[in-house]
């Protein structure tokens, strides 16, 4: 037993190494592809993987140290960092790779209209896609040494592949047959000479340059132009088609099929050896090499040719002139080399486009700003801060705008440019009675009239006796200076105050001055309420306002005049003045001519035991349902009922009740209770819910009772709007609640309340049998009551329904939090009731 337990150990570790083993591989190839490279382990990397990943760098320009800060954001541990540093640097140096795996397209396959015309039809998709899964792995890209800032030209290669190559550096492959083009090896040359003779013919330049003409034999045009090329073939033609001589017959020579020529691009983010259609261009070879890497320069790139360097592109020229002459066609074996930038600024702040920008030697801070679009809106442009290194540290120099045409900037040299200052040098304000109040232009000399003749002048209710002008003093702090306005209009010096810039005028408004005048009608008129005081009104007048009397209206009015100020004395504890009017004949008008006073209250009393109709309604299994008048305040539930005829053989007398509407008063008074505890107690659980903002109360009564007893204390005293509802008889039980099964049961004589419950199933687990209820049809309920070990049911009647509630769910001891909570709704919750008792 103890050998089969070592062996089977053994095969155990021996099938884990097995596995492990066999997804090392998968695992290293697939890891850092993706975005969250937190499980990195460097350990299970092979040779292999980390010389890609070298290879990446490589490619770029750029070293391990300058992606520290990607590799970490994007997850890798610290100590994993340090390993994969480790490792790249006991790597032999290799040298830089500048080309790859390298297909050509078939030229018989290439047509003008066909793939061809897309740069990655000649096998060059293979090898960026290469390039680019590589991109994908290490998750870098060649311009991340600029700390993500903007680098001036590089939207050019944003988005370059060869598959989405920028339209703007894409080579034009449907253009006519450039004549300056020069005939080489591979491409194809259509051949038609029409006229009085005809002739046709698809020839390939063979890799000795010649072509071989049906009837004519070969024709050397390797290194023609096409111009040249069409001139030696006609030449030799015309021999065996005379009518090219005389003119009746015409040659055309163009390109078919396009040959495929190499370039190799150096220093670019992705630099390496292309195979290209023969018609590309420096622009298109530079976007599907993604354009200069981190260092590299847009403005003096090179194209070089037989080892010599025939001419400089300068991008910016494209950028900001769209100038393409720079935009030169390429040959067999070109090399187009991207060297260092020298100079490069930064330009920062309030400019259109900032970012790092390249310097030549002859420009200055204005040709910069013009590439970078110039200052923005908010840009402060007389001056601007300049930050330049040392040798030892950095120094600030203050670059004036009459400098800017020939400041020479130097590369590090940071220009900020900040905002203008967010105040004004040449405002004054006018406020008030005035028609245009605003903001206005300060001029020196300017005066008090002049800013209110800009504003186009005083309004109507301009008090002119006095203005005010704020003025800021020149610690900051405020004076105010009053002045008359009217004789500052009159242009008396005294008072038309020289201004100052910041100054502000307020000119009041007699309408401010005044106080708001009312008057206040109170009592028995159609619309009572609060009317604008108007001098000479009176109190027929105003009662006609307000839509004349009420019929309760009685023939007393009573006026309350405000105690004037200066009729006030000592220790005066008068409110008001108050007349009482007698109105005889019937309220005629014609008695009621007197003047009122601002701030008169006047009320017009009610008759006395004067009262409105009020109406109840009885609703159900009557003999006449439908509303009916009180006759008294004291009438009650049994002497509506003598009034309704009687019930339906269908009612059910143990059901009625009395529906009750609370008057608004009641409702107010009641819910400003609640509230008014609820903020005594503080109370923010929500846990105190009340019904106080109900509209209708249902109240139950006992009808057989009350009509067996009329005037007892159960008969009802009835109020306007009540609602007497007689049901119709209903002989089913409700049973409803932690039952087994929720359910209607038809009324049984002497069923017990027990024997309802086991009707619809029995209790279920979670019951409270002790707290189970009854309610009647009327909408009274009743409980069952305990006793030491007896419990006594209520009695069932028709139309019942019984309820038994679920036990609440104990969860232990509670959170200190949670009692605390719990008290304080108790606390509210008892001065709730307090308060409602004691109204």
């Amino acid at each position: 037993m103890k050998f089969i337990f070592k062996n089977t150990s053994r095969m155990r570790v021996l099938f884990t190494l097995v596995i492990l083993f066999c997804f090392v591989g998968l695992y290293s190839q697939d890891l850092l592809k993706s975005k969250d490279i937190s499980s990195v382990k460097v350990n299970l990397l092979s040779e292999s993987d980390i010389g890609k990943i070298t290879q990446q760098l490589s490619n770029t320009g750029l070293t391990i140290e300058d992606v520290r800060e990607q590799l970490i954001a994007r997850g890798m541990p610290t100590t994993e960092y340090i390993k994969l540093k480790e490792r790249i640097n006991l790597l032999p140096s290799k040298g830089k790779v500048l080309s790859g795996k390298y297909k050509s397209g078939s030229k018989a396959d290439a047509t003008k209209s066909g793939n061809i015309r897309q740069l990655n039809s000649l096998g060059q998709a293979g090898t960026y896609a290469e390039r680019s899964s590589i991109d994908s792995i290490a998750g870098i890209k060649g311009k991340s040494g600029t700390n993500n800032k903007y680098v001036f030209g590089s939207e050019l290669f944003n988005n370059s592949s060869p598959d989405k190559t920028n339209s703007l550096l894409k080579p034009n492959l449907s253009v006519a047959t450039p004549l300056n083009y020069e005939v080489g090896a591979g491409d194809q040359l259509k051949i038609v000479l029409f006229g009085l003779q005809q002739y046709s013919d698809d020839v390939t330049v063979s890799p000795e340059g010649q072509i071989n003409i049906e009837n004519v034999g070969i024709v050397k045009v390797g290194g023609l132009t096409v111009e040249a090329a069409q001139s030696r073939v006609k030449q030799i033609m015309s021999k065996a088609y005379p009518t090219l001589s005389n003119g009746t017959s015409t040659l055309s020579i163009t390109l078919g099929d396009i040959r495929t020529i190499r370039v190799t691009v150096i220093g670019a983010t992705n630099s390496g050896s292309f195979d290209i259609p023969s018609l590309s261009t420096v622009y298109s070879v530079l976007s599907l090499a993604s354009g200069p890497n981190a260092i590299g320069s847009f403005r003096l790139i090179e194209l070089v040719r037989a080892n010599k360097v025939i001419h400089k592109v300068d991008l910016y020229r494209l950028i900001a002139k769209g100038d393409q002459s720079d935009n030169v066609r390429l040959r067999d074996n070109d090399i187009i080399r991207i060297p260092s930038y020298t100079t490069r600024v930064e330009l920062s702040g309030q400019i259109k486009r900032p970012g790092l920008f390249e310097v030549l030697p002859n420009e200055t801070f204005k040709d910069i700003l013009d590439f970078a679009g110039g200052f923005d809106d908010t840009a402060y442009t007389a001056m601007i801060k300049v930050i330049r290194k040392s040798p030892k540290e950095r120094m600030v120099k203050d670059l004036l705008d009459a400098d800017f045409n020939s400041f020479k900037p130097e590369t590090g040299d940071m220009f900020l440019v900040n905002k203008i200052l967010d105040r004004f040098a040449n405002r004054v304000q006018i406020n008030g009675a005035v028609f245009r109040p605003d903001l206005y232009e300060f001029t020196p000399g300017m005066r008090v009239s002049d800013l209110i003749a800009k504003s186009d002048g005083l309004s109507e209710d301009a008090f002119l006796d006095r203005g005010l002008l704020i003025r800021q003093k020149d610690d900051f702090t405020k004076e105010i200076i009053s002045f008359n306005v009217l004789k500052a209009l009159q242009k008396e010096s005294n008072f038309d105050l020289v201004l100052k810039r910041e100054d502000q005028l307020f000119i009041s408004s007699l309408t401010d001055l005044r106080d708001s005048l009312n008057i206040t009608l109170q009592g028995e008129v159609h619309f009572p309420g609060d009317y604008f005081y108007i001098e000479g009104m009176t109190l027929k007048g105003l009662i006609l306002q307000a839509g004349g009397f009420t019929d309760a209206a009685s023939t007393i009015i009573e006026i309350a005049h405000l105690i004037p100020r200066d009729s006030f004395l000592v220790n005066d504890t008068r409110a008001s003045i108050t007349e009482t009017i007698e109105i005889k004949d019937s309220l005629k008008f014609g008695e009621l001519d007197m003047a009122l006073k601002p701030y008169d209250v006047i009320t017009i009393r009610k008759k006395p035991a004067y009262n409105t109709l009020e109406t109840v309604f009885v609703d159900g299994q009557v003999q006449f349902p439908g509303p009916y008048a009180l006759r008294d305040a004291q009438e009650r539930v049994s002497d509506l009922f003598k009034r309704v005829g009687g019930v339906l053989p269908s009612a059910s007398i143990e059901g009625a009740y009395l529906k009750r509407f609370k008057s608004e008063e009641d409702r107010n008074r009641i819910s400003d209770a609640t509230r008014r505890m609820q903020s005594l107690y503080a109370d923010s659980s929500g846990t105190v819910l009340t019904d106080v903002d109900k509209e209708i109360d249902q109240i139950p009564i006992d009808l057989d009772y009350i009509l067996k007893n009329p005037g007892s204390t159960q008969d009802v005293i009835l109020k306007a709007r009540d609602i007497l509802v007689v049901p119709k008889f209903d002989a089913q039980i409700r049973v409803n609640g932690a039952v087994l099964q929720s359910t209607q049961i038809p009324f049984e004589s002497g069923k017990s309340f027990r024997g309802y419950i086991f009707s619809a199933g029995g209790f279920s687990k979670e019951a409270w049998k002790k707290r189970a209820y009854i309610v009647y049809a009327n909408g009274k309920a009743k409980t069952v009551r305990s006793f030491l070990i007896f419990r006594k049911t209520p009695k069932v009647k028709p139309g019942a329904e019984i309820i038994v509630p679920k036990k609440p769910i104990f969860r232990g001891a509670l959170p200190f939090g949670e009692m605390i909570g719990i008290s304080s709704a108790i606390a509210s919750l008892a001065g709730v009731v307090i308060a409602i008792l004691k109204l």
